[in-house]
């Protein structure tokens, strides 16, 4: 983000470096409060992910669109979540998917939806596909998403002991009817049922 700021003020693009700064400095101030919190409600989960996909469409100048979805039967101020759970899963879509993608216009849709007691959450891309990109990856020696990832899966390790409960990850790959890349499908199951995911905001 401080990249594409500076990129803005050198060929003197005031008004995209204000309107850039100041999106950028909104993003860190939510995410320091939402850092303050174990869970949040769905509906701030949502608003923040809005919020990051806008700063990262900004940065690779408007190239792709992004929905950021909750159906009618989540009560997004009610149930709560993990903070920042799934930040990094759309991060991931973005780097790896989107960025890579050769042709047409990139998508990320975020949806929240409930089933039986569990939060259901998807992050789908059109992006470039896994393959693609593991090979774009090998060639450049990216590893930062890979931690990141690393990580996040970690910390579902770790919320799943803590709250015996059972979140759980599946990432999928898309094909075309030529059996060729569509891009990446990610589902997060989190069970809503317990205390800890409801009006619980510690």
């Amino acid at each position: 983000c401080l990249n594409s700021i500076q990129q803005y003020i050198l060929t003197n693009e005031k008004g995209k470096a204000n309107r850039y700064l100041s999106g950028f400095a909104s993003l860190i101030r939510q995410t320091l409060d939402i850092s303050a919190h174990r869970t949040i409600p769905v509906s701030e989960e949502a608003s923040y992910l809005r919020k990051y996909l806008e700063m990262e469409r900004m940065r690779f100048g408007d190239s792709f669109d992004y929905v950021v979805h909750i159906d009618d039967n989540v009560n997004a101020e009610q149930i709560h979540m993990p903070a920042l759970l799934l930040q990094p899963y759309v991060e991931n879509s973005i780097r790896h998917g989107i960025r890579y993608k050769s042709e047409g216009t990139g998508k990320v849709e975020v949806s929240f939806s409930l089933r039986e007691e569990i939060l259901y959450c998807t992050i789908k891309d059109n992006g470039a596909g896994r393959d693609k990109a593991a090979e774009f990856k090998s060639k450049q020696h990216i590893e930062y998403q890979s931690k990141g990832m690393s990580l996040t899966d970690k910390r579902i390790e770790l919320l799943n002991l803590m709250n015996a409960s059972n979140i759980s990850v599946a990432v999928i790959d898309l094909k075309n009817d030529d059996d060729s890349a569509a891009g990446t499908l990610v589902e997060i199951n989190i069970p809503v049922k317990y205390e800890d995911y409801f009006g619980s905001n510690n």
